[in-house]
């Protein structure tokens, strides 16, 4: 006989493996610091081209500025002055991208292991069933 209690259980598991499920069991597919590592590197990557499109879009739009002043600039202060931003910019996107991955990280973590309840619960009742 068919336990609603277990068919019901069943379904759930189900929705969550189609939807959720794929992206939770690629997460936990590594280590947090890996994982979180990863994602830190990607950011890395991605707010220095960021970075350097701004940079270089601010050159483009003030170029006859820039070439104005060229020869009377110290060009150490300026230079000085882009790695702070940079360097500001980067220490807040690594932040934010740090807290965000370890959220999600933890997230499919707990999901996992809810997953893995029901299917023990599952298990006991066919071990139940059978006696």
């Amino acid at each position: 006989m068919v336990k609603e209690e277990k068919v019901i259980r069943m379904t759930k598991m189900a929705s969550y493996e189609a939807k959720e499920g794929k992206k939770d069991k690629a997460v936990a597919g590594y280590f947090r610091g890996d994982y979180i590592g990863m994602q830190l590197l990607i950011s890395f990557l991605v707010i220095t081209i960021a970075f350097l499109g701004v940079f270089g879009a601010y050159l483009v739009l003030n170029f006859e500025e820039v070439m104005a002043n060229i020869y009377s600039m110290d060009m150490v202060a300026v230079g000085k002055k882009i790695l702070v931003w940079y360097l500001a910019a980067l220490a807040v996107y690594l932040a934010v991208t740090y807290v965000v991955y370890w959220v999600r990280y933890v997230k499919a973590r707990k999901h996992l292991n809810v997953l893995l309840e029901y299917l023990n619960c599952l298990d006991d009742t066919e071990e139940e069933d059978e006696f």
